[in-house]
């Protein structure tokens, strides 16, 4: 383990790794069969948890790539059988050091589990939500040119009575323009370049920049077609992510606790106590 509280940091990826609660035999259905080896659904959530990059990400998006590992691990674990590797030497060295490793876990896991209780999860997103207004977005379209003369010319058509979307769709430079007739979606201020923003949030919906708007990407013409204001997260939304930061905190706790009431004693290299200068 890390010497000092950053060790922490390794702990909390290992608290990713959630308990799989029992499911009845109906809602834990075979995915698939390894020679005869059942592989459960309660085994891809679980190896889907493990991973903390898909920790966000629906198992559905995951599936295929999570049943295949987990096919193939079955393959591996069948031939490792097979040869009775559990009697090699370098198999009992390994468990040896995971037991290490699973006993930390424990320890750990279950003094989070005490220290942060579900009641401590909802008093931290209620303190967040106080803080954190609601934000206001537009629905845009847009069409991208190389130049300001191009974006005038476009302009032009649009008061002549051409569509937003077909002149988006003819004459946009960017990709996704020409694909939904410059259809962005909700977007809200912060995910937008400046100059683009200040002239999107000016337009009431239905309205278009009479003007180019240039940033570092060419010469813009803005649509705007709807306005919202986002509701914050729910709680059943926020609660994975506020769960694993209070982990962290109390995990850190825990470690200076742990090294505050022990006795240690740390040594150079050379086995010389800290401090002391090598003789020679």
């Amino acid at each position: 383990m890390s010497h000092g509280p950053k060790g922490a940091f390794v702990l909390a990826a290992l608290l990713m790794t959630a308990t799989i609660p029992a499911l009845a035999a109906d809602a834990d259905p075979v995915v698939a069969t390894v020679n005869g080896k059942e592989i459960h659904r309660s085994a891809l959530i679980k190896a889907q948890k493990s991973i903390a990059q898909h920790g966000e990400v629906p198992l559905e998006k995951v599936y295929d790539r999570l049943l295949e590992q987990l096919i193939t691990e079955q393959l591996v674990l069948e031939q490792a059988e097979k040869q009775k590797l559990e009697n090699d030497p370098q198999f009992k060295a390994e468990l040896a050091d995971m037991r290490l490793q699973v006993l930390q876990h424990v320890y750990i896991t279950k003094r989070v589990d005490a220290d942060v209780p579900e009641s401590a999860i909802r008093h931290r997103y209620d303190e967040t939500i106080a803080l954190t207004p609601p934000k206001e977005q537009v629905l845009i379209r847009h069409i991208l040119v190389a130049d300001e003369a191009t974006a005038k010319a476009v302009i032009a058509d649009l008061k002549s009575g051409v569509s937003f979307e077909d002149e988006a769709k003819a004459k946009s430079l960017d990709p996704t323009g020409k694909a939904t007739g410059g259809e962005l979606g909700y977007v809200s201020k912060d995910k937008l370049v400046p100059e683009f923003g200040d002239a999107a949030f000016k337009l009431q919906p239905g309205e278009y920049t009479q003007t180019p708007v240039h940033s570092q990407y060419g010469w813009h013409i803005i649509k705007v077609e709807g306005r919202r204001t986002t509701p914050p997260p729910s709680y059943e939304e926020s609660k994975t992510k506020i769960k694993m930061e209070l982990a962290q905190d109390d995990i850190e706790k825990i470690l200076a606790e742990l090294h505050k009431n022990a006795q240690i004693k740390r040594y150079k290299l050379d086995g010389s106590p800290m401090g002391d200068k090598p003789k020679g």
